[in-house]
């Protein structure tokens, strides 16, 4: 039984009221047949999304687990008696996933697929460690998984690092065992089919769709050897997509970012076209944790999101810029929602002003979609604890397409 104390401590971190924690003690009402599920996983060290479709089919965006230190980073959620990846396989058994129909890794990153931990066990064929998205294969199979090049990377290789060389290996062994491991089809509307639903794939490895059929274009200036300061790093070769479902619309674009060393380097902003691509959403994800280098005006201008979602772990998670444009904190500007699945206290002391106003610091943040597409809701659930009660539950949105 929590005091008084933890209870008002926990409420406080959460940016919920006491009345509105009295009011919403309750589990996660289970889904109904026909309604859309958009769970942004609260582990505190790294992302991962779990939709789950009308007719009940799961699609999971990334899985990390980062090695971070805690001084510079959220702990483990709930707790770290377990590996993220098996918290959050956990996590969607809990929703009533026995099984994933896909998974995809935005990119190749630690907090994205995983990192290597002195007590990561061994695959089954001894071939890789397993973490984070491997961890969740091992629990609940993946039938499909999507990368961003996998196997023909071209220029764009991924890092040369103990971590990105586990988790091909991870692919080369689902290969070997026949199962299917897919490079993202850019401009396709049919790679990843969920019934009810369209998920359209913007880019991937540094290229970008075209805006006809599955044509996409790069970005990166051809013909000359790139400079030092002109090379893209490995979250410019993120996967960004757009979901609809009947009326509502939704978009997701792993670490893309928009930093053009103030002008020098002006392709390297990749996130402003492919906003301009995705167009106005009903809800969307900050891009790279809404970090200083991403999430630009650009960005919060295209998409023009009621909601957005910031999949927060690290103590510059979001910036204060970040945090300004995506509420609209100016006179006469449109406001909208912003929802955190962690605040730092060093990020709330440090961005105070903006911080604040967000509608959750702290938890699994539940986007649900009624079946006649009208209306979605957003529930925060209290990531500190294994049945995530509800912290608090939004008064339903109306979808704009």
């Amino acid at each position: 039984m929590l005091s008084r104390r933890s209870v008002l401590r926990l409420l406080a971190a959460s940016a919920v009221s006491p009345s509105a924690f009295a009011q919403n003690p309750a589990i996660l009402p289970a889904k109904r047949p026909g309604e859309l599920d958009i769970h942004h996983i609260d582990i505190g060290r790294g992302n991962s999304t779990l939709i789950v479709a009308p007719e009940g089919h799961s699609f999971l965006i990334d899985a990390g687990s980062s090695t971070s230190s805690l001084e510079t980073s959220s702990p483990p959620r709930p707790n770290g008696s377990r590996r993220p990846g098996e918290w959050i396989a956990e996590y969607a058994r809990r929703n009533g996933i026995s099984r994933i129909d896909y998974s995809l890794a935005t990119h190749i990153h630690p907090d994205h697929v995983g990192d290597l931990e002195p007590n990561c066990p061994a695959s089954s064929d001894g071939s890789y460690k397993l973490t984070g998205l491997s961890d969740v294969d091992a629990l609940l199979p993946i039938e499909t998984h999507i990368d961003r090049a996998y196997p023909n990377f071209g220029d764009a290789r991924p890092l040369d690092a103990p971590f990105a060389a586990n988790y091909l290996a991870y692919l080369q062994s689902r290969v070997r065992n026949h199962k299917r491991v897919e490079a993202a089809k850019i401009g396709s509307n049919r790679q990843i089919v969920l019934n009810g639903t369209e998920i359209r794939i913007l880019s991937a490895n540094g290229r970008i769709w075209t805006g006809q059929g599955e044509t996409s274009r790069s970005v990166i200036p051809a013909g000359r050897a790139l400079s030092a300061e002109e090379q893209p790093n490995e979250n410019f070769y993120s996967i960004a997509l757009r979901m609809t479902f009947g009326r509502f619309s939704y978009y997701t674009g792993g670490d893309l970012y928009c930093d053009t060393h103030d002008g020098r380097v002006p392709w390297l902003d990749l996130e402003s076209p492919v906003a301009r691509l995705a167009g106005k959403t009903d809800v969307a994800a900050a891009n790279h944790h809404g970090y200083f280098d991403a999430t630009g005006s650009e960005f919060v201008r295209a998409l023009d999101a009621q909601a957005y979602i910031i999949q927060a772990w690290d103590v510059g998670h979001p910036g204060p810029a970040q945090a300004q444009r995506m509420l609209g904190e100016w006179p006469g500007a449109a406001h909208h929602d912003v929802y955190a699945t962690e605040s730092l206290p060093a990020n709330q002391l440090t961005n105070n002003r903006f911080v604040s106003h967000f509608r959750s610091r702290q938890g699994h943040i539940v986007v649900r979609v009624s079946a006649n597409t009208e209306t979605f809701q957003i529930f925060v659930l209290d990531s500190t604890r294994e049945d995530a009660p509800i912290l608090f539950t939004s008064q339903p949105y109306r979808t704009r397409s």
